[in-house]
């Protein structure tokens, strides 16, 4: 977490509500302004106080790579312990290229690809479209602003860190927790394929790409990871065989645009980034982490997809080797069975089959395992000035090491076996 910041405090007077928010366009009159125009909370416990001090922080705790999460607290002349917190997220690529400088990727090629006002119109859109359709735990957002040229962009939304806290790339989640996940997935389908195609299909198709347009850049953290890893000699026999398969730009179109339909499977609106950094978990009352999801956030990238992706992108991400392997004896099966439960028991209205579901989870299982590790080394290059001790560095890096093994590991066996012709056909 960054440095707290507080606005000038003038005198008797009261507090400069003028200022701009540190380096931002936004000041905090408009900050307030905003408040009081769509935060019913606000505008009626606390509009009319006169306020004392406004601090802020960024919370992004180095994985908002494409925009500055800001925590502001608002204190009161009328009382020292009352204070209202507010959460402002404002797009931008400061933090990936700081985190990118260390890893030896290319600005270049992800920023032209990110487009960050794209992203952050497709969030605002999502927000303002059809976030209320899903029915899942989701920030609520007071106000959008798009980003041009012209202007700076920003979603104004209720502060969720006093109900949950994400994990890092680092950690992973259990058993539990994916379950947890499957059963909010599987009620978010459920909504969409019960309701009017017409409020979401083919309005989402933009970002339908997935990593397909950065394989350049994860190509170019092959060498930094294989440096820092201390286990060159497992990966390199793998990297031989699979590289061309693994960074194939046709490979990754396809499963993103395509198999779920060869498949039969109708689409959903898929998260596309629902790693464990996107999602908050609940706290308790000692701020301890619980199995319950308190928000899913950062849908920047959300797109028209597969039932399967977001819980194949999850499990491939945010769970070690042996959880996923556990998860997967049973992820797909409860999937299915969350979503007859909530159609009522009535399995006519479930448009898939287990046997679809488990050959699409492996078709986007393919696209996510090659890129752990690479993906690791430029999230580890974003928090690793936050960690003082060289020995949970280390331990950090060990268990994303052993992880990606096991992925590997995985994605060998199915590519030898039931996907053979997959390998034989993307392998250029």
């Amino acid at each position: 977490m960054s440095e707290e910041k507080a606005a000038t405090e003038l005198n008797n007077d009261g507090f400069d509500l003028s200022q701009k928010i540190d380096d931002y366009s936004f000041t905090f009159q408009w900050l307030l302004d905003s408040l009081k125009e769509n935060d019913i909370k606000f505008r009626e416990g606390y509009g009319s106080r006169k306020i004392e001090k406004i601090t802020f922080s960024d919370v992004s705790d180095g994985q908002g790579f494409f925009s500055a999460v800001l925590r502001f607290i608002i204190t009161f002349t009328d009382s020292k312990t009352d204070f209202y917190t507010t959460v402002l997220k404002i797009p931008g690529t400061a933090s990936f290229r700081k985190a990118n400088s260390k890893s030896g990727g290319n600005n270049e090629i992800f920023e032209a690809v990110a487009n960050v006002a794209s992203i952050h119109k497709h969030e605002c859109d999502f927000y303002a479209e059809i976030a209320s359709i899903l029915d899942i735990p989701i920030p609520k957002v007071y106000k959008t602003v798009e980003l041009t040229s012209e202007q700076e962009g920003c979603i104004h939304m209720e502060d969720l860190t006093t109900l949950g806290k994400t994990m890092s790339y680092f950690e992973s989640v259990n058993l539990t927790q994916i379950k947890c996940l499957i059963r909010k997935l599987a009620h978010m389908h459920k909504r969409l394929l019960e309701t009017n195609e017409s409020k979401w299909k083919n309005k989402f198709m933009k970002h339908r790409k997935g990593f397909s347009e950065i394989t350049t850049f994860f190509g170019d953290l092959v060498e930094p990871f294989l440096q820092k890893c201390k286990r060159r000699e497992a990966f390199e026999p793998f990297l031989e065989k699979y590289r061309k398969f693994a960074f194939n730009k046709d490979y990754m179109i396809y499963v993103h645009q395509q198999s779920y339909q060869d498949l039969g499977l109708k689409s959903v609106i898929v998260h596309g980034d629902i790693k464990s950094g996107n999602i908050l978990f609940a706290i308790d009352s000692n701020g301890d982490l619980q199995n319950e999801i308190a928000a899913i956030i950062d849908w920047q990238v959300l797109r028209e997809g597969s039932p399967m992706y977001d819980l194949a992108y999850f499990l491939a991400h945010n769970a070690d080797g042996v959880v996923r392997r556990q998860a997967e004896t049973f992820a797909i099966e409860y999937y299915y069975k969350c979503l007859v439960k909530e159609f009522k028991g009535d399995e006519t209205k479930v448009p898939y089959t287990i046997e679809q579901l488990q050959k699409d989870y492996n078709y986007v299982f393919l696209t996510q395992a090659f890129f752990i590790p690479f993906l690791a080394v430029f999230m580890f290059n974003g928090i690793e000035c936050k960690i003082k001790n060289q020995g949970i560095k280390d331990a950090f890096f060990d268990f994303i090491t052993l992880k990606s093994i096991h992925a590997f590991e995985d994605a060998d066996r199915l590519l030898t076996n039931e996907m053979k012709d997959v390998f034989e056909k993307y392998n250029y």
